[in-house]
C-alpha cells in the first residue's frame, strides 16, 4: 500500500536539470521545457516497490528557467494491490536552485504535491505535500549530494514523516557513471526504515540506462507480508526528448 512507500520524488528538478545541455542553457533567455519517457522494471521509492514488483511506464515534463526557478510534472503507473485499484500517480513540483562556488555547489529548495487521481479508498487519502532541501557539490568526476524532506501528513494518515538521503556519483567515462545512495526515513505512524542502492548509469545520445541494486532493512512482516521491500535489481530505460524553447 502507498503508506509503505510514501511516494517518490522522483524526479525532482535537482536531478532532471542535468538533462538540459549547457549550450542550450546559455543560449535561451526564456528557459526550456524538457520531457522524458521511462520504462522501469519496477517503481521503487525509498527502497519499497510502489508497483507490486511489476514494470511501469513513466513520463516527466520539466520547465527550466534561466533565473534558476523551475517547475515540473511527473507521471507514473502504480499498483498498491488495494481494493480501489489505484493505478497512477501525479507529482507536481516547483522550486529554485542557488548556485555557489562557480556553480560547483548547488542548493535546491522545492515543494511537491503528490496525488493519486483514481484512488477509491475509505478513510484518509494517499495524497500528500512534501518540502525538500537539497545540496550537491561536484569536484572533477565526483558528485556528492544530500537531501532532506518533510511531510506534514503522509499517505493514508501516517502522520509526520522526515527523510535524509545521501548520494554519490563518479563519472568513469563521459557515458558511464557509477552511482550509490543511502537514506533513512522516520514516520509518526508506521515503521522507520533505512534503504540503499548501488549501480551505474550508461548514456548514449538521447538514451540512458540506469541499473541499480536496491534494498531496505524492513522485514517481510513490516512490509505487510509482501515482497515489496525485498532486495532487487531495478533497471530504468529513459528516452530524453529534444528540449522545447
Amino acid at each position: 500500500m502507498k503508506h509503505l512507500g510514501n511516494s517518490r520524488a522522483l524526479r525532482s528538478g535537482l536531478l532532471i536539470v542535468a538533462l538540459l545541455p549547457a549550450a542550450a542553457q546559455a543560449q535561451s533567455s526564456r528557459g526550456a521545457i524538457i520531457t522524458s519517457i521511462n520504462v522501469a522494471s519496477e517503481y521503487r521509492y525509498q527502497g519499497v516497490s510502489n508497483s507490486n514488483r511489476n514494470p511501469v511506464t513513466q513520463a516527466s515534463i520539466y520547465w527550466w528557467r534561466p533565473d534558476n526557478f523551475y517547475a515540473g510534472l511527473f507521471l507514473s503507473g502504480v499498483d498498491f494491490d488495494d481494493p480501489g485499484h489505484t493505478s497512477y500517480e501525479v507529482d507536481l513540483y516547483a522550486g529554485r536552485n542557488f548556485d555557489l562556488n562557480e556553480k560547483k555547489t548547488r542548493i535546491t529548495l522545492e515543494g511537491m504535491f503528490t496525488a493519486f487521481p483514481d484512488e477509491h479508498v475509505y478513510g484518509p487519502t494517499y495524497n500528500f505535500l512534501q518540502a525538500k532541501v537539497a545540496a550537491r557539490h561536484t569536484q572533477d568526476k565526483l558528485t556528492l549530494g544530500v537531501l532532506t524532506s518533510y511531510v506534514p501528513e503522509a499517505s493514508y494518515g501516517s502522520g509526520v514523516a522526515w527523510r535524509v538521503e545521501g548520494e554519490a556519483a563518479y563519472a568513469l567515462t563521459p557515458s558511464l557513471t557509477l552511482k550509490g545512495g543511502a537514506g533513512r526515513r522516520w514516520i509518526e505512524r508506521g515503521y522507520d526504515r533505512s534503504y540503499w542502492n548501488l549501480g551505474a548509469v550508461a548514456t548514449w545520445k538521447t538514451l540512458a540506462l540506469d541499473v541499480r541494486y536496491v534494498d531496505t532493512n524492513l522485514s517481510r512482516a513490516e512490509c505487510g507480508y509482501r515482497d515489496w521491500c525485498a532486495p532487487a535489481v531495478v533497471g530504468t530505460l529513459t528516452v530524453n526528448l529534444p528540449p522545447l524553447y
